[in-house]
């Protein structure tokens, strides 16, 4: 006989555990043998997830990641009518943002990799023909920005010039001093946002809705959505810009003309706002 060494009752030697407590029965002629208790409750099955379910989850992580503080805060400014006149920049925060956008652009890079793609696959391929057409990219841009700012302005819908719109911006974006780190970040900023909100973003709405219109749409609302700080009028006008650029990689899927015209933005509005200053 066995007896169990917790409750102390007595089994036969078949017994390997007591029926009561679960303990383990020692001595007796099956102690050697192992028992394993059945599970109650199995564990279920890991739901497998669909290439397009795994798409769809990469997009939104790759664009809240990306996007979804500046969206927030630019609605805020929206929603309580609070938007900012001036605004103060160190050189660790331009470095601090940089950094940010650099470490999204690696998560864009590791989701891309999943599916044994690249940034090449998204259309950042380089041809001299680019210069050209980002040159005609950004002179487009900004005709169709200042059309848009001035059926705004003039018909009373803002009471802010471009003049005095682009200089309240800088205000807010710069603050008083512009730094190296400042420079830097405008040739970074470019790739971050037109390789998220318009390649990524757009190869990916083409293929989860097989519509090029929904893909233009998404990326140009998307991208307007997170300058609202700005004000409305100037988010607006800065639409009709983005709006060029999505219809040009609709048509053409090559990313990097559109980069350079974004970087011609950046880095124009930096210089323009430190001759503002005396720098």
């Amino acid at each position: 006989m066995k007896k169990c060494p917790y409750c102390g009752r007595e089994y036969p030697d078949t017994e390997t555990r007591c029926p009561l407590d679960g303990e383990e029965l020692p001595g007796g002629e099956a102690a050697s043998v192992l028992t394993v208790p059945p599970l109650l409750n199995p564990p279920l099955p890991h739901k497998v997830w669909t290439e397009r379910e795994l798409r769809i989850a990469e997009l939104l992580l790759v664009c809240l990641t990306a996007f979804g503080a500046y969206i927030i805060s630019s609605f805020h400014a929206v929603i309580w009518d609070h938007y900012y006149t001036t605004g103060y920049r160190s050189a660790y925060s331009w470095f601090n943002s940089g950094f940010d956008e650099a470490t999204t652009m690696g998560l864009l890079w590791y989701v891309l990799l999943r599916r044994g793609k690249c940034f090449a696959d998204l259309g950042l391929k380089w041809s001299g023909k680019d210069i050209g057409w980002s040159v005609l990219l950004f002179l487009g841009s900004c005709l169709a920005f200042k059309v848009v700012y001035g059926v705004f302005y003039y018909s009373g819908l803002t009471p802010e010039s471009h003049k005095e719109a682009d200089t309240r911006v800088g205000q807010i974006v710069f603050g008083g001093t512009i730094y190296g780190a400042t420079i830097l970040f405008q040739f970074l900023n470019p790739f971050f946002e037109e390789l998220i909100v318009r390649a990524y973003v757009m190869t990916e709405i083409r293929f989860l809705t097989n519509s090029t219109y929904k893909a233009i749409v998404v990326s140009t609302l998307l991208q307007t959505s997170y300058h609202f700080y700005q004000g409305g009028a100037m988010a607006l006008a800065e639409s009709a810009s983005f709006l060029v650029f999505s219809i040009f990689y609709a048509k053409t899927n090559r990313i990097a003309p559109v980069i350079l015209a974004h970087m011609y933005m950046d880095v124009g509005a930096t210089l323009w706002h430190a001759a503002q200053l005396g720098h």
